[in-house]
């Protein structure tokens, strides 16, 4: 005998009510009966509970202006490239710390190279150190009448100086420019120019050679080779004398070439020069032409062409002394 069970479910709000038997859904074994709410004949789910309210926003401080936050907005569309930038001027060339701190120019020491028994280089009739004589008392004549301007010679005639003691003389009377005068010399009879040195290691082997022709009255050992390494690398006056061996060359170039249509500018360089070793302000040896070039040598011995010199180099002293005074103008962008 098979035992039938009925089944009783509470639901809150939920009836179960018998239909008919027409209605009952039988599967051989059991009955099920339909869910019907009270009040509907259509079987439907429970509605959803409501959300609670939402809380407004609580107003915002006394006082206090709020704005909403930006909205970013699409970049626009470019119609064309977008220019370029200007170009910003080139700052102007860094100063020397002589041109930063002012630093006047009131004495100068003219050195005329050689002398005495050291004729320098003797070709063509000429020795070097009567011409270079020569134009050094010619430029002292004309630096020393300029108002503000001393004038020292490290010789004044046909004396040996020697090399050292030619640079300790400037120290001593604290020069503020040196000016070691020169005339070229090469085996090869056709170089001809000018050209202006500062003290510092040689850069090519004419350099070296020229440094090594004028270095021969030196009194060096090479037992100073160490302390003469030491001071040349410890050049504190080398962008000074750069700056002032510019200066002398391109005043020697546009002062010679009316006069000497060959004339070539063989560049501001540097090379150890005894001489220079050791001074305490801007110095340079200007080598003013060749006395083994013939043409040259034939106007070295007139005195139209040493006047002509002495009034570069003059033009070069005041210049650079000018310079001193002043800084180069920067032009701005408007």
């Amino acid at each position: 005998m098979t035992r039938r069970f009925l089944c009783l479910v509470a639901i809150a709000g939920v009836m179960l009510i018998p239909a008919p038997p027409a209605d009952a859904q039988s599967d051989g074994q059991s009955r099920r009966a339909p869910l019907r709410l009270p009040g509907s004949s259509l079987p439907r789910r429970a509605p959803a509970p409501d959300p609670p309210p939402r809380r407004p926003d609580p107003p915002p401080p006394a006082g206090r202006i709020v704005t909403p936050p930006p909205v970013a907005k699409p970049p626009p569309v470019a119609d064309r490239p977008a220019e370029t930038p200007p170009v910003e001027e080139e700052p102007a060339r860094n100063l020397s710390l002589a041109r930063q701190l002012g630093l006047q120019v009131s004495r100068v020491v003219i050195d005329a190279g050689h002398g005495g028994q050291d004729p320098g280089a003797t070709s063509n009739g000429l020795h070097e150190a009567d011409v270079v004589l020569d134009i050094a008392l010619r430029l002292a004549e004309r630096l020393g009448a300029q108002p503000g301007v001393e004038v020292v010679m490290t010789r004044n005639d046909d004396t040996f100086v020697p090399l050292r003691q030619r640079t300790a003389l400037a120290n001593e009377v604290q020069a503020d420019l040196f000016l070691s005068i020169h005339a070229n010399a090469s085996r090869n009879t056709q170089a001809h120019g000018v050209e202006t040195y500062f003290l510092d290691f040689a850069l090519d082997p004419e350099a070296e050679q020229i440094a090594a022709r004028e270095n021969l009255a030196a009194s060096g050992k090479m037992k100073d080779l160490p302390d003469l390494l030491e001071t040349i690398a410890a050049n504190t006056k080398l962008r000074e004398s750069r700056d002032f061996a510019g200066t002398i060359q391109r005043a020697m170039v546009s002062n010679l070439q009316p006069v000497n249509a060959e004339l070539r500018d063989l560049g501001v360089k540097q090379a150890p020069f005894f001489v220079l070793i050791g001074a305490h302000m801007p110095s340079v040896l200007v080598e003013v032409s060749f006395v083994t070039n013939r043409r040259e040598a034939g106007l070295l011995a007139t005195d139209a062409y040493r006047d002509r010199i002495a009034d570069a180099l003059l033009e070069g002293v005041l210049r650079y002394r000018a310079a001193l005074d002043g800084t180069p103008r920067v032009t701005q962008q408007n």
